[in-house]
Order: C-alpha cells, then structure tokens, then sequence
C-alpha cells in the first residue's frame, strides 16, 4: 500500500517566488531592464519585471520583480535576482514589507 504525501515548498527547501519592490530604468537592450533592490542590482528580462510606467531613458520607475526567497527570518528575507548582477550579487536581504505575492 502507498501513501502519497503532499509537501511544501519550505519543507522541501525550494524557494519560493514572490514579488519585491524595486525601482527600474531601461536596460542595453530592448526585453532587459535594470533593477536596483536594497544593495543590489541587475539586468533582468522585463517579463519578470512590472512597472507602474514604463521608464524612459535615464529615468527610473516603481516595479516590482520576481524573485527567489531563498530564506526567510522574523522580518527580513534573503532573495536572488533572476538576471545578471551589476552591483552587489544576485542575492541580498530585504526587509519582508518588500515582498508581495506572486
């Protein structure tokens, strides 16, 4: 007889997607943007990028990106960027206000 178990992704440590604040600009080429998050920042296809406006050359603009939360603590959350790093890695902590649902 089999059982079948249904487990979370925090059980199983995969991380989770979630949206986080971010302000954007245009990145080098016409599907990238550039975010900045916290101390970080990188180049990341826009379609994992949602923006109030869409930025203008050398103007930034209110988003969000999508993001791996990798760990969570009482009120800060380590993410990765899905993109190429330009300041920072692609990891950094956050405080959890940032995030939002995917």
């Amino acid at each position: 007889m089999f059982r079948l178990y249904m487990l979370s992704c925090e059980e199983l440590n995969l991380p989770t997607t979630k949206y986080v604040r971010c302000r954007v600009s245009l990145g080098l080429f016409g599907t990238e943007l550039y975010v900045v998050v916290g101390d970080s920042s990188a180049f990341v296809d826009g379609s994992n990028v949602k923006v109030t406006k869409p930025p203008e050359q050398g103007k930034e603009v209110d988003g969000v990106v999508l993001a791996y939360v990798v760990k969570e603590e009482m009120e800060r959350a380590l993410i990765e960027l899905p993109g190429q790093a330009v300041v920072g890695g692609l990891r950094t902590w956050v405080p959890k206000q940032l995030l939002a649902s995917a």
